[in-house]
């Protein structure tokens, strides 16, 4: 049976794996996201190689079942850092913008300005206006409230995938309408 279609397809396969293991290892443990990255990125790696090396058996001298390894490697360190830079946005965005407010403030910024610019109250609050400006919330009596079906479903696919990818034990954000404006309370 010929290989050839297993060693074009392996720097895939090491993709899958990457993105398997990168979500399981974050699911499973409380380690760093740069790490499960690094170990998901191994695994991909190792699969990607061992699928090349043993698919490339057939009919194949050594030499060329190299620079299959070599031409499949190429192939997966560029789908592996388009992965890598897919998951890091979501990661460093938050870092990249404080960073542009740093810099174009001269350099110097007090740390209680950034606190102030990037808390939690504020950043919720921030979030908050934009759903109602948008029309994805709204007010009533007090109380955040859906205002477009269609953003209630993406949310609960969120919720879905949070639970997926963390596991049961990720905080759920609370439902629309169950925040009270203003406060940080929940109902029952």
């Amino acid at each position: 049976m010929d290989g050839y279609p297993t060693v074009v397809f392996a720097p895939v396969v090491g993709l899958a794996i990457y993105a398997i293991a990168h979500l399981l290892l974050a699911w499973a443990t409380a380690a760093a996201p740069y790490r499960c990255l690094t170990a998901g990125f191994l695994c991909g790696l190792v699969t990607m190689l061992v699928t090349t090396a043993a698919a490339g058996r057939t009919a194949v001298t050594s030499v060329d079942r190299a620079w299959l390894c070599a031409l499949n490697t190429l192939c997966y360190l560029a789908l592996a850092f388009g992965y890598f830079n897919f998951i890091n946005l979501a990661i460093a965005s938050l870092r990249i913008r404080m960073l542009e407010e740093l810099t174009s403030s001269g350099g110097h910024l007090p740390i209680r300005q950034l606190e102030d610019s990037y808390g939690t109250e504020r950043m919720i609050g921030l979030r908050i206006d934009r759903l109602l400006r948008g029309g994805h919330l709204r007010e009533d009596g007090g109380r955040l409230v859906s205002g477009r079906v269609p953003f209630l479903a993406v949310a609960r696919i969120f919720d879905a995938l949070r639970k997926a990818i963390l596991g049961s034990s990720a905080p759920r954000a609370p439902r629309i309408g169950e925040a009270r404006i203003g406060t940080g309370d929940r109902r029952a």
